[in-house]
């Protein structure tokens, strides 16, 4: 065999595959999810804090008001992009309410928002909130209710189920300590307290009895509540649970955006 065959049949070179577009395709694709990862933890840590400042301006609440802000969903970023955030989540202990018919009340407030706009001509979605007060926060709202004249500036304390409203009536010059239960409840945007028993000196009476010894005929006590929230929430339920009393309000869809429904209601 000739020199030349030998040549023929030596191997080929290989020739360098040309890798280069690949490996700057993948480079540039990990640069792109690194930055929206680092855009999103920014979101995540900068949306929360501009919803408290908002919400401690619109509602007039102290600079340094405690407030939890948690932003729903998997990912923030495109829900600024949409100009609205899918489930918002306010909650904080000790929050005054607003207004000067609210002066000294204070509640635990757990606020939860569907479709907050973060800009104009979005349209936002309803909520619900609640509230806890407790017994020095009710004996606040009692305080213009039309209470019978034996049970006029009582003591309140909160027994599951019922509220408890302690005074003493005057018996043959003796100081008798009478106390009241009543069951809370929500009618017409109002918060209701109907009668369920009564106790006097210790002893039980019958709620006819009672309304004979005070005079006049017990009913629902309704303690008005619109004066001292904004009007764009609605009070659906009430209930005394462990030592707190507890409000359901529904929250007006347009509540973020309408000032009108940021201002405290008015009571008949």
């Amino acid at each position: 065999m000739t020199a030349s065959a030998h040549a023929s049949l030596a191997p080929a070179p290989r020739r360098r595959r040309r890798r280069w577009p690949w490996v700057l395709a993948a480079t540039l694709v990990l640069l792109a999810v690194a930055a929206v990862v680092v855009a999103e933890g920014v979101a995540r840590s900068i949306v929360p804090q501009r919803v408290r400042e908002t919400v401690v301006a619109q509602l007039g609440l102290p600079e340094d008001q405690p407030l939890d802000v948690t932003v729903g969903g998997v990912l923030v970023l495109p829900q600024l992009i949409a100009g609205r955030l899918d489930e918002l989540r306010v909650t904080g202990a000790d929050v005054p309410l607003p207004g000067e018919a609210a002066a000294g009340l204070t509640v635990d407030a757990d606020v939860r928002l569907t479709g907050v706009p973060l800009r104009e001509g979005v349209q936002g979605g309803p909520g619900t909130a609640e509230l806890r007060l407790g017994a020095d926060d009710l004996q606040l709202l009692l305080a213009d209710a039309r209470l019978p004249d034996a049970l006029a500036d009582p003591t309140v304390t909160l027994a599951e189920p019922d509220a408890v409203l302690t005074s003493e009536v005057s018996i043959l010059g003796a100081s008798i300590p009478i106390e009241l239960s009543l069951a809370p409840g929500a009618a017409d945007g109002d918060l209701t307290l109907e009668p369920t028993g009564a106790r006097i000196g210790g002893a039980q009476l019958s709620l006819e009895q009672l309304a004979a010894m005070a005079g006049t005929e017990l009913g629902p006590v309704p303690v008005c509540l619109a004066d001292r929230l904004p009007s764009g929430l609605a009070l659906t339920a009430v209930a005394v649970e462990g030592d707190a009393l507890v409000a359901d309000l529904d929250v007006a869809a347009g509540m973020m955006t309408d000032p009108a429904l940021l201002e405290p209601g008015t009571c008949d």
